[in-house]
C-alpha cells in the first residue's frame, strides 16, 4: 500500500474540510500525489557524530546488561570484584538487599542507555534528553567518587563532556527539534 501525502491544488485554492477527510491514498481534485518516502527523503540527514554517540549509548547498555547478568548469577562476588570490597555487601539479609539494589540501579541504567541509543538514531528529542541526563548522572557520579575517593575516570569523564557540549550546539540542538527560547520571549508572553 503506496502511502501518499497531499498536496495542495496547483491554484494555490486553500483545502477545504473534504480535503482532510479524504482517505490518505485518493488523489484530491485538482491535486498532485507524493510518495511519502520521497517526501521524507528531503528531509534532513543524521549527523555522524550523532550516529556515534548512539552506538557508545548502546555499548555501555550492553556493558550494564552484562554487569546485571553477572550480580544476577553471582550476586555479592561480582559485586566484590567490581568494586573491590564488595561496597558493603556482605552475607545476609542486608547484603541481599544491597546486591538486588544495585541490581536494580545498574539495571535501570542500561535500559535508559539502550533507550537514548534508539531514540538517538531515530533522531527523537527524548533520546536528546536521555543521553544529556545520563551524561550529566555520569558527571556528578565522576565529580562524587573523585572528592569522595580521589578516583578519577578520565576516559569516561572525557567522552561525557564532549557528548554535553555537542549535543547542545546549535545545530545539534535543531536537528532534534530543540530550540532555546530567549528571555525576552518569555517577558513578552508574561506580559500578553
Amino acid at each position: 500500500m503506496e502511502q501518499t501525502i497531499h498536496q495542495p491544488p496547483p491554484d494555490g485554492a486553500a483545502p477545504s474540510l473534504d480535503d482532510y477527510n479524504r482517505p490518505v491514498n485518493e488523489t484530491p481534485p485538482g491535486g498532485t500525489r507524493v510518495d511519502a518516502g520521497a517526501a521524507l527523503a528531503g528531509r534532513a540527514r543524521r549527523p555522524a557524530a550523532v550516529t556515534i554517540l548512539a552506538i557508545v549509548q548502546l555499548l555501555s547498555a550492553a556493558a550494564f546488561g552484562l554487569i546485571v547478568l553477572g550480580l544476577v548469577a553471582s550476586g555479592s562476588a561480582v559485586l566484590e570484584a567490581l568494586t573491590g570490597d564488595g561496597g558493603g555487601a556482605g552475607v545476609g539479609p542486608v547484603g541481599d538487599m544491597a546486591v538486588a539494589t544495585i541490581t536494580i540501579l545498574v539495571g535501570a541504567l542500561g535500559v535508559a542507555g539502550a533507550a537514548a541509543g534508539i531514540l538517538l538514531l531515530r533522531m527523537r528529542q527524548l533520546g536528546w534528553t536521555l543521553t544529556m541526563l545520563l551524561a550529566g548522572l555520569g558527571l556528578a557520579s565522576s565529580i562524587y567518587l573523585w572528592w569522595a575517593q580521589g578516583t578519577t575516570l578520565t576516559i569516561p569523564v572525557m567522552v561525557q563532556v564532549v557528548t554535553v557540549f555537542y549535543l547542545n550546539q546549535r545545530q545539534v540542538r535543531v536537528a532534534f527539534g530543540i530550540s532555546r527560547r530567549r528571555a525576552s520571549d518569555t517577558f513578552e508572553q508574561g506580559r500578553g
